[in-house]
């Protein structure tokens, strides 16, 4: 059964994860819900208290509606799933539904410190009602012709990304004392291109770039949402995009909405949004006087991005940090005198956060359920520098930010639980033991944990209210204390040297470092400046911290120099400020707090087999010579997918009838399918045969994720039995009657790769192998034997690839029983049910290389974001069925690949092959030293 399409939304995405996971919850898991007619809220046992708060968000912005986009209400499913630690939610339709994954984010400046089930619901259920009041004239004929994947099909063409999130974003800021339209962190991404002069055109912007840093499309979107808001009034967008959604102008709909509502071209109105924020960093910007001069520890370079994440001195001329950039994955480095020297790449994280003390490096690493997507760990990692030696010290754990003590006995790490609650955990070091736990009352979430000595800690915590504050932990009593005021602006990443810590936070406008005296609790200023510090570490007299620009995160580095430092009042660390102003003022505030009327809903247990068969689209497709029409179906929990079709073959000119169906609620896929063919025929024994035909397949799989440490490892097994009856007519009906031929399918594979940075075409090591074995199990004897390995090995840049592919294919030597699955030697034909075709193995080398990244494009039609090669040697040897015959097939030639992506979204690859034949191939009639051009095109562009 092929993957389904689903159009929706994400709010993080830290891995490189899929929305939607099939079959991921286990079947132990019980269900239960809210229903209204607004919404159902379908949640685990034991977080009823979140449902209905959620349930009490959604039907207040159903009911208030602001920043309306019109008055169409239709019933969302919204899932909430609790053991993922992959912060993330989207909005999807086919089907139609929703899922929340409860884990907050760490990182408080990328998201901020209103509770995360919150920002959820305010972000995601705005996208409900996007696609709810984007049905409208063409969108809706789509609907009714296609179903839900047609309408989402319609409304993504007709209305770019960037207005579906930042749509998003602007509605979680206006509804909240926070939101990312007010976070310096998310709001600097176009001031930092700003300020570096950097004028990228518009497609890039839209499209992104495999060499220079682009913001993406929600804070994009955001700013235009916005200034749209502000500048033409709140009904603005909902005009605009009722328009769009409608086709009102059938070519570049939502420009000429745009044109249309705005009284100017959309180009126009994309500058003067530009414009009116290049304004507002002006008046805005106040250098004020620095406490130092930094320099750049490090060189910038502006040939691809380099990001540098929490600098630690490690001796006087010595910097530890974490290396990520466009052409290496993430690793640890120390920078010397000598240079830059790398120690060990990082085991795959959700994040970039470390801690350094005394030779060790303590961190969080990702590791999934090797069955159920939807349940994962975070572990901690605990590496030695000095003798490179990595121990895992908790397993199946949801620990982040940890931190090591000074004598290197103790952990520090916050636990947050599957039901959101969240604790600080001292762990012992070596073997991993709970020694204490510290919990309040009043706090929401911890973070960023740091021991000040070896009973205390200081603690970025984010508080009920949605306030944030830095406090102290006390390990023995586990009591807490504050040590700043508590404001709706972002703290977080303290670190401690000699009775200080330092932090950054977002008081004034903008990420800037701080220092806190814990003798006096006095709060100083070191920083000024327009874009972000983070990450700032004290040692050896210096202090280091990373600086946010438009080629990535840099490393800075400056003296310690008390002496300049300025003292701040902290009356002025409770004031909000924000570096752009939020339109529609009127809503501006904590609505949730102010205005939400707690509710309390019924609830009941939701049964896991409510509308199995959920069917949601419809449509045709077509790959030569079949023609297929679908009903595509699957459930709001995700565990059947079925497809109901007819099926046309042009070149036998018949019909069939079929059904798909793979269910995911178990250990095991199990699939089935049946197909009927009315009216086939073919020449036996010199008379013409007619028969039905009835395909029936059953069997199962097991898709397994041994993710872990530094690499991708996956693990598939199944098999299948396969039966074909075939009810004869006329003469053969009276000679034979009707016949059957059954046979089973075993398949194995496996693979193992790294983590591969942005430019990596393929990753720099890994391998991966196949088989799959059929044989005849009723009225014929017969097999097919199929085998498949890649080996993936560093080319001579860092962003090339060298593939090396080996095949083998064996069938009984009587009868090609089963089509063949066997790739031949690029140029050739196949040779496969010729009297050489019994056994074929082929080897092939392929050598990729990017050429061009041009980042051009035109018309928002068509960008080009790399233009590359591949160098390749095929080998391919045929055995002949009596085994007395062999014949080499060889090849060599270029490949050219395009990049490209489509109406500034949907990416797709093209490409030509010159293939120079280096032996007779007689099937195609072309003699030895022959060039053959091929194009090399998607295999589908529309997803099934």
């Amino acid at each position: 059964m092929q993957r389904l399409l689903m159009l929706g939304s994400a709010m993080v995405l830290t891995l490189s994860l899929s929305a939607q996971q099939f079959g991921g919850t286990p079947p132990s898991q019980k269900w239960k819900q809210i229903e209204t007619d607004t919404a159902r809220i379908i949640f685990p046992e034991g977080l009823d208290s979140t449902a209905h708060r959620m349930a009490s968000i959604v039907h207040y912005m159903a009911a208030a509606k602001p920043a309306s986009l019109g008055d169409q209400l239709r019933r969302i499913n919204i899932v909430l799933q609790h053991q993922t630690t992959v912060p993330n939610g989207y909005v999807g339709l086919g089907p139609f539904r929703s899922e929340f994954f409860l884990t907050p984010v760490s990182n408080n400046f990328r998201e901020g410190s209103i509770s995360w089930p919150d920002q959820l619901a305010l972000h995601e259920y705005r996208h409900v009602q996007q696609y709810n009041n984007f049905r409208n004239g063409l969108s809706r004929a789509m609907y009714y012709l296609f179903g839900e994947e047609g309408l989402a099909l319609a409304i993504n063409a007709a209305i770019p990304d960037w207005f579906y999130e930042g749509d998003a974003v602007h509605q979680e800021t206006i509804l909240s004392k926070q939101g990312r339209g007010r976070l310096p962190l998310f709001l600097n991404a176009y001031p930092s291109l700003w300020q570096a002069n950097k004028n990228y055109s518009w497609m890039k912007l839209r499209n992104g770039s495999f060499k220079d840093y682009v913001p993406n499309h929600y804070e994009l979107g955001y700013l235009l949402v916005n200034y749209g808001y502000a500048v033409h009034g709140a009904d603005f967008w909902k005009k605009v995009s009722k328009d769009a959604s409608s086709f009102k102008g059938l070519f570049y709909p939502f420009q000429q909405a745009i044109k249309k509502h705005a009284g100017e071209d959309y180009q126009t109105f994309r500058q003067k949004a530009f414009d009116w924020y290049k304004a507002q960093v002006s008046n805005n910007q106040k250098e004020g006087k620095p406490a130092f001069n930094p320099s750049n520890l490090v060189p910038v370079k502006k040939s691809y991005v380099n990001n540098y994440f929490f600098p630690y001195s490690i001796g006087p001329d010595s910097v530890l940090y974490l290396k990520s950039t466009y052409r290496h994955r993430p690793a640890f480095y120390i920078h010397d005198k000598n240079g830059e020297h790398r120690l060990r790449a990082r085991d795959i994280s959700l994040d970039e956060q470390y801690s350094y003390r005394n030779g060790r490096v303590v961190y969080t690493a990702f590791e999934p359920h090797p069955r159920w997507g939807w349940k994962d760990y975070s572990v901690i990692k605990f590496l030695d520098l000095a003798s490179g030696r990595q121990r895992t010290i908790s397993r199946r754990s949801r620990y982040f930010t940890p931190d090591i003590s000074f004598s290197g006995k103790r952990i520090a790490a916050v636990e947050i639980d599957p039901w959101g609650k969240t604790e600080l955990h001292i762990l012992d070091s070596e073997t991993g033991r709970l020694m204490q736990r510290i919990r309040s009352s009043d706090i929401l979430v911890f973070t960023d944990p740091k021991f000040i000595n070896e009973d205390s800690l200081v603690t970025a915590v984010r508080l009920l209210d949605g306030k944030m504050a830095l406090a102290l932990a006390e390990i023995s009593t586990g009591n807490t204390m504050r040590l700043t005021p508590p404001s709706y602006n972002v703290v977080g990443y303290p670190s401690v040297e000699n009775g200080m810590v330092y932090f950054t936070a977002s008081y004034q406008g903008n990420d800037d470092v701080y220092a806190l005296e814990l003798s006096n609790q006095k709060i100083y200023k070191l920083t000024n400046g327009t874009l972000g510090k983070y990450f700032v570490n004290a040692g050896n007299g210096k202090l280091n911290w990373s600086e946010f620009t438009a080629e990535g995160y840099q490393l800075m580095q400056s003296p310690e120099n008390k002496n300049n430092w300025t003292e701040v009042d902290k009356a002025l660390l409770e004031q909000l400020n924000t570096k752009f102003s939020v339109s529609q003022p009127g809503e501006t505030g904590d609505i949730l707090l102010q205005q939400l009327t707690p509710r309390q809903y019924a609830t009941k247990v939701y049964k896991k087999s409510t509308r199995l068969l959920n069917f949601h689209s419809w449509r045709p497709y077509y790959e030569d010579p079949i023609f297929t029409y679908s009903l595509y179906g699957e459930n709001v929990l995700n565990t059947l997918q079925t497809e109901l079709y007819y099926l046309y073959n042009q070149d036998e000119r018949t019909s069939a009838i079929g059904l798909n169906a793979v269910f995911g609620g178990l250990f095991p896929y199990l699939q089935a399918g049946t197909e009927f063919t009315f009216d086939r025929q073919g020449i036996q024994a010199n008379r013409v045969k007619r028969w039905n035909q009835l395909d029936t397949r059953a069997g199962f799989s097991i898709p397994l994720n041994f993710t872990g440490g530094r690499s991708y490892k996956f693990f598939n097994v199944g098999s299948y039995y396969v039966l074909r009856n075939e009810f004869n007519k006329g003469f053969f009906k009276d000679s034979i009657g009707n016949t059957t031929f059954s046979y089973l399918l075993h398949t194995i594979s496996w693979s193992q790769q790294v983590e591969r940075a942005l430019q990596h075409i393929f990753p720099r090591l890994g391998y991966a192998f196949g088989a799959n074995h059929r044989h005849a199990i009723s009225s014929y004897e017969g097999y097919q034997f199929i085998g498949n390995a890649s080996l993936y090995l560093p080319g001579i840049l860092p962003n090339h690839s060298l593939v090396l592919n080996g095949s083998i294919q064996q069938r009984d030597t009587l009868r090609a029983l089963f089509s063949t699955r066997f790739a031949s030697a690029r140029g050739y034909e196949d040779y496969y049910r010729t009297t050489a075709g019994s056994r074929l193995w082929r080897l092939s080398a392929n050598y990729h290389l990017p050429l061009f990244l041009p980042d051009w494009g035109f018309a928002n039609i068509l960008y080009i974001q790399r233009i590359r090669a591949n160098l390749f040697y095929d080998f391919q040897r045929l055995f002949s069925n009596d085994k007395r015959l062999t014949a080499d097939l060889r090849s060599t030639g270029i490949e050219l690949y395009a990049d490209t992506k489509w109406w500034n979204q949907y990416p797709l690859t093209f490409g030509i092959r010159i293939s120079r034949i280096l032996d007779d191939d007689p099937l195609a009639r072309n003699a030895r030293n022959s060039n053959l051009f091929e194009f090399i095109l998607p295999v589908s562009i529309i997803p099934r």
